[in-house]
């Protein structure tokens, strides 16, 4: 215990050695476990871990998240409350596949089938579990404490069991079916991904070919000109769309006729051309146009291949005139509207299939140059260039998408949007902005989720399928399998699970379980009940811990794990999942660019927890904007400046406290009490900061927490102790039970923020001193505003008086007179004694005047701020000069005790010469108040001095030699 705590004899702290020393005692005493076990079990505190995909080395957002996710949880249970400490591991998904398949050297998904499902998911489990040791032991060195029993993981058996159970729920409420869509789909990854995946993604300024092809009128010795950046779809081109209300013309160019929308003719041509025919866009509906392709020309008889109007239609760019394919989202609404059946001529890897003879086997960007080169071969093909222009990315590949049409299952998100919109306006949303920005207006675009993924580690959609009459059941437990199929389901994932089959109940047909998993999404949005194997046991435990109390992770789960609680929370309990929510931003490296392990723009975060610990860490994070959403710049800087100006003072007032407790003998005393104005004051403001500090926590404001804390470590550090100083040095036993009693209450308000060395703190003023303490501070309550001590007009008089002070010394720095230097007086517009007492010893002054205004007069300066002025009198007497060159002599023989090694209240001999006679008469004048006030038992003058220790006192040198 003791190198956990503070000593006097300590000359620096070595901040990362003693968090270690604290993690042992945490552990050796079982501290988590006693801080929530002495706190009500009918006051329970939730908050939910958003699962952490353990699929590579921990780094700055996860040491982030791990702050704001304890410092809460630290909060909640110092004001009473019970709160479990739960940890979750995101295991399945594109993420950790995509990280074996580059162990592998995998490019296809092909090639995890060659290589065998049940190898490749094995192979997947170990690569979760390689990471998670170092993701447990960045949670610990950050101070995070987790309980094991609260602890899953998304690959379970049993969470998988529970996920099922839900799924079964959304089908028999009519929100899980399979439709045919276009939907986002990665050729990198093989499968669809969801909106709220391409919102993760984002999106990536991309070059492709713009192509304006040629598309020849039957009845009229025409061409409609089409445009698209997406050559590799012209051979299922169907349509050509128009606005109907839009204008268009007929020109002739370079021998042959075409028609365009009517504004775009010089774009197009790069002039103004000569109008052949006008026609407004419903006109040109139904004329018909020969196929570029033969390979879907029988479409013709379900309508394709002609003239029709659609809404999307815009003269933004192109031609116009819109061509029409099942790839785009629009078209394929578009066209099986009408009718006209739909195909997919890309197959999982995006290489065309068989069915497009010409350029079958090609990957669709490569197929792009070729189809290009076949249009201008024959004469199909206006111009071409290269286009930059925006594509959407897959989040895990960093591969462009495009849209597909897919058979695939989906949650109709769209049937209870109202709901989860209406929910959203009573969650607690940090920074406030989120909740109508960001995630409101994605709830109000909500589009229905594309749920089932073609891969291979996940949860596998448990939805059966007869093969004769396309009877389908979805399944909700391990039990319900078995009762069907005759199998114990021991490892619900693939390939297990595929070989289950059993007969059709309707039929003589067998169900077969459809090749799906689900998207990882999915997983994580079902922690809340999916941890406790809900509802096949804890059901009392996760009724009492849904909704979560509060949450927190990056902005990007906003369209990612918040969505997901949300929507399942309304899907399956007609509410919300959660009812406060801490948005963080992202750390960005020193060079304002995003942090890169390739470019090694950041130092790891275990050597600067090594260098600088982590509460500097904390402290930095909690501290910034980035709790509050916005992006930071991370750099060791801000951290060691939180370390000088925040951790050290801290660390200085405590061993300040000790030097003088130990000097004097100070004793603890429960019935201390002091009239002191200082005395008063700080406790004003250590109240007034315990306000602050609850006021910022329990609105979930981080940032306007913690900053309270150091503006009071501030204020003692630097006025407090430095005004009360000549009370420390006289043994003042008020002052002393004071600055006990303030820093062993920030020891309690800093707790929850940095953990480590508030533990040293109090330890260090409650061991020995303290009769009856805990064994730790975070079995403490967290302190409460005494309002006793809570006095407005205190605070605001001290206040002014360090505008004053601050001005009188501006004064003293602009007439560069030094503060040892005393001065006659000042007059100010404050007129409490107590406070002038202060302005006094502050600006070294004899007397302190009342004014209403402003004073004038010879050697008087005056300056003014804000409801505040100064007025100084810097003439100075033969005596004022004498005492300020005594000062001069004191301060030169305080440094050189201390250089020289003396303890605090040991006796001294000096021996000293000097050859100005000014500077040798006044120490013999004042030699009793110098023996005094330095700790000398002798002054002897000496001609023979050692060590050359020499003091200046203005333009006169003295040479002194400390003898102990």
């Amino acid at each position: 215990m003791d190198s956990i705590k503070i000593s006097k004899e300590h000359n620096m702290p070595t901040f990362p050695n003693t968090e270690l020393e604290i993690l042992r005692y945490w552990e050796e005493k079982d501290i988590l476990r006693k801080s929530i076990e002495q706190r009500p079990t009918d006051k329970p505190f939730t908050f939910y871990d958003g699962p952490i995909t353990s699929n590579n080395k921990p780094h700055y957002g996860h040491a982030l998240t791990m702050v704001i996710k304890d410092v809460v949880p630290r909060y909640k249970t110092m004001k009473g409350f019970r709160v479990d400490r739960s940890l979750g591991w995101d295991c399945q998904g594109i993420p950790v596949e995509y990280e074996v398949e580059k162990e592998l050297g995998f490019e296809q998904k092909e090639d995890i089938e060659k290589f065998g499902i049940e190898k490749f998911n094995e192979m997947c489990r170990k690569s979760v579990e390689k990471y998670q040791g170092e993701i447990s032991a960045l949670t610990k060195r950050m101070g995070r404490w987790v309980n094991k029993d609260e602890e899953y993981a998304t690959m379970d058996s049993s969470y998988i069991e529970s996920v099922w159970w839900s799924l079964k729920e959304l089908y028999n409420k009519g929100l899980l079916y399979q439709g045919y869509k276009v939907v986002p789909y990665s050729t990198r990854a093989g499968t669809t991904l969801s909106n709220s995946e391409v919102a993760l993604g984002g999106y990536q300024a991309v070059v492709d070919p713009a192509v304006t092809v040629k598309l020849k009128l039957k009845e009229k010795d025409s061409y409609l000109l089409i445009w698209t950046t997406t050559p590799w779809t012209l051979p299922g081109n169907l349509l050509a769309a128009v606005g109907r209300s839009f204008d268009y013309v007929e020109v002739e160019y370079e021998g042959e006729k075409y028609i365009v929308g009517k504004e775009l003719v010089e774009t197009i041509f790069g002039k103004q051309l000569e109008i052949l025919n006008t026609y407004k866009g419903e006109e040109l509906v139904g004329m018909e146009y020969e196929p570029l392709y033969p390979y879907y020309a029988e479409k013709s008889k379900e309508g394709a291949f002609k003239v029709v109007h659609a809404e999307h239609v815009t003269f933004e760019d192109g031609t116009g005139i819109v061509h029409q394919a099942p790839y785009g989202e629009e078209d394929f609404i578009l066209m099986t509207g009408m009718g006209i059946g739909m195909f997919d001529y890309l197959d999982d890897q995006g290489n065309m299939k068989e069915e497009i003879e010409q350029f079958k086997g090609m990957f669709y960007k490569k197929a792009n140059k070729y189809i290009m080169q076949d249009l201008q071969e024959r004469n199909l093909l206006f111009k071409h260039e290269e286009y930059e222009h925006q594509m959407p990315m897959c989040w895990r590949t960093n591969t462009p998408l495009i849209y597909k049409p897919i058979k695939s299952w989906y949650v109709k998100v769209t049937a209870i949007r109202e709901l989860l919109v209406k929910e959203n306006k009573s969650i607690g949303w940090v920074p406030e902005h989120v909740k109508e920005g960001r995630f409101g207006n994605w709830l109000e675009d909500a589009r229905d989720w594309a749920l089932s993924r073609n891969r291979y580690w996940g949860t596998p959609l448990p939805a059966w399928v007869c093969d004769k009459c396309g009877e389908v059941e979805v399944l909700g437990s391990f039990a319900e399998v078995k009762e069907k199929s005759g199998v114990e389901l021991r490892d619900p994932h693939k390939p297990f699970v595929d070989d289950i089959t059993y007969k059709c109940e309707k039929c003589a047909g067998e169900m077969r379980r459809v090749e799906d998993v689900i998207d990882v999404w999915y997983d994580s949005g079902a922690m809340p009940f999916a941890r406790f194997h809900y509802p096949f046991e804890n059901q009392e435990k996760f009724k009492s811990k849904y909704p979560a109390e509060f949450i927190g992770e990056g902005v990007d789960q906003t369209r990612g794990w918040f969505y997901t609680l949300h929507v399942l929370g309304g899907a399956l309990f007609n509410k919300k999942a959660f009812k406060n929510v801490i948005v963080n931003g992202m750390a960005l490296a020193p060079d304002g660019t995003k942090m890169s392990k390739s470019k090694r723009n950041y130092t790891e975060v275990n050597l600067v927890l090594d260098q600088l610990g982590a509460d500097a860490l904390r402290l930095y994070f909690v501290s910034s904007p980035i709790v509050n959403g916005e992006e930071v710049v991370f750099s060791e800087k801000f951290l060691k400046d939180i370390t000088a100006t925040v951790l050290l003072p801290y660390w200085n007032s405590v061993k300040y406290f000790l030097n003088y407790q130990s000097q004097f003998k100070w004793k603890y005393d429960s019935n201390w009490s002091t009239d002191n104005v200082m005395d008063r004051w700080i406790l004003a403001r250590l109240n007034q900061t315990v306000q602050e500090v609850e006021e910022g926590m329990e609105s979930y404001k981080l940032h306007k927490a913690s900053k309270p804390i150091f503006n009071l470590i501030d204020d003692l550090s630097k006025w407090y102790i430095r005004r009360s100083r000549e009370r420390f040095v006289n043994g003042d036993k008020q002052a002393l039970d004071t600055l006990h009693f303030v820093l062993f209450e920030i020891s309690k308000l800093m707790a929850p923020f940095a953990p480590f060395i508030s533990e040293s703190v109090y330890m260090t003023l409650a061991n020995g001193f303290i009769p009856s303490v805990k064994e730790s501070v975070h079995l403490e309550d967290f302190p409460s505003v005494n309002k006793e001590f809570l006095n407005e007009e205190l605070l605001s008089n001290m206040s002014k008086v360090r505008d004053i002070c601050s001005i009188g010394l501006n004064i003293r720095d602009e007439k560069k007179l030094k503060v040892r230097q005393p001065l006659s007086k000042v007059y100010i517009p404050l007129e409490e004694k107590d406070m002038m007492e202060i302005v006094k010893g502050e600006l070294n002054v004899k007397d302190v005047i009342y004014s209403e205004k402003k004073v004038e007069g010879e050697g008087i300066e005056s300056q003014e701020a804000k409801y505040v002025f100064v007025s100084l009198d810097t003439k100075i007497t033969e005596e004022l000069k004498e005492e300020g060159l005594l000062n001069e002599i004191v301060r030169g023989l305080q440094v050189a005790r201390k250089d020289s090694g003396c303890q605090m209240g040991e006796m001294i001999s000096v021996k000293y010469r000097s050859e100005s006679k000014e500077i040798l008469d006044l120490i013999e004048k004042n030699k009793e108040k110098l023996c005094k006030m330095i700790f000398v038992e002798s002054f002897e003058k000496s001609q023979e001095i050692t060590g050359n220790t020499v003091i200046k006192v203005e333009n006169y040198t003295l040479e002194i030699e400390i003898v102990k």
